[in-house]
């Protein structure tokens, strides 16, 4: 069905759109490819300074209702829950190539890979020279801050975009580097509070005020560190909400939404108050699997792990200290790990972030193992960063004091930590034959003709 829209219609959403651009410190050609705004918003405002700041009521709305007016409607054939869809990288980027040549916008189809949720098998395809990846997939809607997810599970959908962003890195980089996300004080200023914490030994009615008033010049607005991926990328902006989400969560600044995640605030007891707690995300990849060829490879869905400051240590030295525990941390940390489905589902952004790890997974397989290469697929536009260029978000570069502190009586807690994302460590350590693979391999590579995805 071809949609004929008004010369008056059009212009009004081009004035819509300018407005969002203002709003969210976005720039670049209004519908360019990837350059609109289909992507922003994930529950946070990154204005031209680059602070990050929750997303108000109002802009959230106002986001939502833009969503719901420009999301196309979607084709019968894509929105139905399946078990499996299939996405040909082959005929999806001679797709894309064929749009960008003509000068035509991406239809929200591509932008939102078919509907996917997940990919759970990649399979190389030498006679075909085709990549295949397949996964479970559904149709998609706007919710009402206007996150795209499907419109019967409620989770995200995967995100072209994200992926082609750590594809390419890997591909440019030729070397990985852990894609991480940290808001932390830096070393001058925790020697700033290591004298604060001298002049001040003890808090009483008569200093708190002036002790609250240096901290906050001491701690200043708390940097943004972003690695692995460009910080301007949509990628980077999903790790800086998801991370600046939890310790709004932990520091009960805003709501989790979901029954059985409280604040670790409200775990904490006066005499064991620990006032800069760390909180970590990472991913707990599951096995690997592959055929005898090594040519279709099954990816398991990751466990998101939250982690304690002393459980994040532990795990990168492989040992562990019970001497300094800080256990309503850990109980907290507990608690988000059993209700992290939940919480995906009433906060996307962290389905996202989920979503986000089984991509650098997927992209992280397709590199070490030369997928590519082996299966001859090349790829003319997806990888081309001058004719298919991604949209640069604004950086986010730090975090106002304010914004990620609690009162707890005369003490101020505020919260640290970050987001860890390594596939290439799943890689070395989780990969097996599974020889049942083989057998499965040729209804796998079937593929339709005319289309670059198959149900």
């Amino acid at each position: 069905m071809i949609l004929v829209l008004s010369a008056h219609f059009i212009k009004g959403m081009k004035y819509f759109f300018t407005i969002f651009a203002v709003c969210f410190g976005i720039s670049g050609v209004f519908a360019q490819n990837f350059n609109d705004f289909r992507s922003a918003g994930n529950g946070i405002d990154v204005n031209t300074d680059g602070f990050v700041l929750p997303l108000s009521k109002e802009k959230s709305e106002a986001f939502g209702t833009m969503m719901a007016n420009v999301l196309e409607p979607l084709p019968e054939s894509l929105d139905k829950k399946v078990a499996l869809r299939k996405i040909s990288l082959k005929k999806l980027d001679a797709q894309i190539k064929e749009i960008v040549d003509q000068q035509e916008v991406l239809p929200d189809t591509i932008r939102y890979f078919g509907g996917l949720t997940s990919i759970d098998t990649i399979v190389a395809v030498p006679e075909e020279n085709d990549l295949l990846l397949i996964g479970p997939a559904e149709g998609w809607k706007s919710d009402s801050a206007g996150n795209i997810v499907g419109n019967q599970s409620g989770q995200p959908v995967l995100v072209l975009e994200d992926f082609l962003t750590i594809l390419r890195v890997l591909s440019r980089s030729g070397t990985f580097r852990d894609i991480t996300c940290s808001i932390e004080p830096t070393s001058e200023t925790q020697a700033k509070l290591v004298r604060l914490h001298r002049q001040f030994t003890s808090l009483t009615a008569q200093n708190a005020d002036a002790y609250f008033v240096a901290l906050e010049e001491a701690y200043g607005n708390t940097p943004i560190t972003i690695t692995g991926v460009p910080a301007s990328s949509r990628f980077a902006r999903v790790l800086v909400a998801a991370d600046f989400k939890m310790k709004r969560i932990a520091l009960g600044l805003e709501p989790s939404q979901t029954r059985n995640i409280p604040s670790y605030v409200s775990l904490v007891s006066g005499s064991r108050l620990n006032i800069s707690p760390r909180f970590w995300l990472v991913p707990e990849y599951a096995a690997i699997t592959h055929d005898s060829k090594k040519l279709t490879w099954r990816l398991g869905d990751p466990k998101i792990r939250a982690l304690s400051h002393e459980d994040y240590l532990a795990s990168q030295r492989n040992t562990r200290s019970t001497s300094h525990l800080d256990r309503a941390a850990l109980n907290w940390c507990n608690k988000m790990e059993e209700n992290y489905e939940a919480l995906a589902k009433a906060q996307p952004v962290f389905g996202e972030l989920r979503n986000n790890m089984k991509l650098a997974l997927a992209a992280a397989l397709i590199h070490q193992e030369n997928l590519l290469q082996k299966a001859n697929c090349k790829l003319t536009i997806l990888m081309d960063d001058t004719n298919l260029k991604l949209i640069d978000y604004p950086v986010p570069k730090s975090v106002p004091y304010r914004s990620v502190k609690s009162r707890s009586g005369f003490s101020t807690i505020v919260a640290c930590g970050g987001i860890e994302i390594n596939p290439f460590g799943a890689l070395r350590n989780n990969i097996r034959l599974d020889s049942k693979i083989d057998s499965e391999r040729t209804k796998l590579t079937q593929t339709a003709e005319d289309e670059w995805w198959t149900q």
